[in-house]
């Protein structure tokens, strides 16, 4: 079995064994459907909605991905002047640190009486909490060049740009890819509670819907959707990775 087949063989199938023990549970403890609904209940409804499904997880999907892509840029290019210089690190940081200690998904019902139903808010929410996290990656990433490549580019008399193309930015890619990973998965998480609070369509809104018929079969087929949709974008940005940094290739 090569090295690839078995990198998605063996998440498979503990999902699957995650899923057999949970509906031998349900259906041992005979829990009701209405509160916790069985596997072979909610894994079927995928299939029977996928229609509904698609036409709104692509609308999830684009936010998430928008949200992201809002979030990263101001993250690297910030963190890039944190990393360099002393007087962003003492004045800005700070200050985003305290907002980023703000509560800010409550903000999901304030931007409902700003803006609407519109995507701007859904957008700029989810930028707002991915930011952070790629902002400290990158902040680190920069930080950890080593010195000496700085006197040798400068010896060869190298330009800001050549620097910061050829030594900087590969030396913090690493620590960069490494957050986008982890915040991708957030963005899905916060872009379906958005929708939940402030949306009309997406899967959060189907989740919302669900609540209010107390379809609990569905919710859980659409928290399964979208798990799904977070485990693509992870494996997206994995790729990426392998392609944009093959020294870093096992």
């Amino acid at each position: 079995m090569t090295m690839t087949a078995r990198r998605v063989l063996e998440p498979a199938l503990w999902f699957a064994g995650l899923l057999l023990v949970w509906e031998v549970l349900v259906r041992v403890l005979e829990i009701e459907p209405f509160i916790l609904a069985a596997p072979s209940d909610f894994l079927p409804r995928i299939v029977q909605e996928y229609q509904r499904f698609l036409l709104h997880g692509a609308i999830t999907t684009k936010l998430i991905i928008y949200g992201f892509v809002a979030g990263a840029i101001p993250g690297i290019l910030l963190g890039y002047g944190i990393a360099r210089s002393r007087l962003l690190e003492q004045s800005i940081y700070p200050l985003i640190v305290f907002i980023q200690g703000m509560p800010k998904i409550t903000l999901a019902p304030l931007m409902l009486v700003w803006f609407g139903y519109a995507t701007f808010p859904k957008v700029l929410l989810t930028a707002l909490i991915t930011f952070f996290p790629i902002l400290v990656d990158s902040v680190a990433g920069f930080r950890s060049v080593d010195r000496r490549h700085y006197h040798l580019s400068r010896s060869m008399g190298a330009s800001w740009w050549q620097t910061f193309r050829m030594i900087e930015l590969p030396s913090a890619a690493p620590a960069i890819f490494s957050g986008f990973k982890i915040t991708i998965v957030v963005a899905v998480t916060v872009v379906i509670v958005v929708e939940w609070l402030n949306s009309k369509n997406g899967l959060g809104y189907i989740v919302l819907r669900a609540m209010d018929n107390a379809d609990t079969s569905l919710i859980f087929a659409t928290l399964v959707v979208g798990s799904a949709i977070g485990v693509f974008l992870n494996y997206a940005i994995v790729v990426i990775e392998r392609l944009l940094l093959p020294w870093r290739r096992r």
